[in-house]
């Protein structure tokens, strides 16, 4: 019996103990004791703030320093437009027709001018005055084959009333130097040649060899005004003759 009371009194004492400790409330050394670690971690450094407040603190320390307040994009660079035509490969210049450059697009000149022959032969010496008319079709971009046709009247050289008429026609190539607003030239044209009044040494035709040349000084990209010089040899009346030519006149290119 005494043993059933000791092991019930140690029951009681062993409960009693127990439901004391958890109703013990935490002392301030425990609570202490937990401050100090947290005290000694790196979060305890740095204030808790609401996103406000971190805002707040963000406009205030850069409004404090003048250097922070200059972003990366205030600084000068390339914007956005300018990265995107820098990209874009540029755009090829509209051509634009230039009197320097016919380009050889324009293969076709008709010329026209005031024409002077000085005719000379053993039957007659004659100075006529009349067109000379030209077209001239460019097979490369320096070469030509053109033909020319130069028509010439003079007072008439004998007793009777006849006037000199003179013609002078004949094709063949034409080179030209360079490409700027003052083009040089040379041509030889090989034909013929029909001459009145009629003489009692023979046939009013016969054959005309032309060898010269001039230049073309262009004011625009189709017109350009010419001066040009010849030498003439023919062959008519029986006999060989040696005059010259000379015009002035206008180009039209197309």
């Amino acid at each position: 019996m005494k043993q059933l009371l000791s092991v019930a009194w140690f029951l009681f004492a062993a409960s009693g103990v127990a439901w004391a400790q958890d109703q013990t409330p935490v002392g301030p050394q425990r609570n202490g004791s937990a401050a100090a670690d947290f005290s000694r971690t790196s979060a305890a450094s740095h204030p808790t703030a609401s996103p406000e407040d971190s805002g707040g603190a963000y406009a205030s320390s850069h409004a404090s320093d003048p250097f922070a307040s200059a972003s990366i994009d205030s600084f000068p660079g390339p914007s956005a437009s300018a990265s995107a035509s820098s990209a874009r490969p540029p755009a090829a210049p509209a051509r634009v027709p230039s009197i320097k450059d016919i380009g050889r697009e324009d293969r076709w000149q008709v010329g026209l001018g005031i024409a002077l022959v000085r005719f000379r032969s053993s039957v007659y010496v004659a100075t006529a005055v009349g067109l000379n008319s030209s077209l001239a079709y460019f097979v490369k971009d320096s070469l030509a084959i053109e033909g020319a046709v130069t028509s010439a009247f003079a007072p008439p050289v004998f007793l009777s009333n006849e006037n000199v008429k003179y013609v002078g026609y004949g094709g063949g190539p034409k080179y030209v130097f360079g490409h700027d607003a003052l083009q040089p030239w040379v041509h030889f044209l090989v034909g013929g040649i029909h001459i009145v009044p009629q003489t009692a040494f023979g046939s009013q035709n016969g054959f005309e060899m032309v060898a010269g040349g001039g230049a073309d000084y262009a004011f625009t990209s189709n017109l350009a005004v010419r001066l040009e010089a010849d030498y003439l040899r023919s062959y008519v009346f029986k006999q060989s003759q040696n005059f010259g030519q000379a015009s002035l006149g206008l180009v039209y290119r197309f």
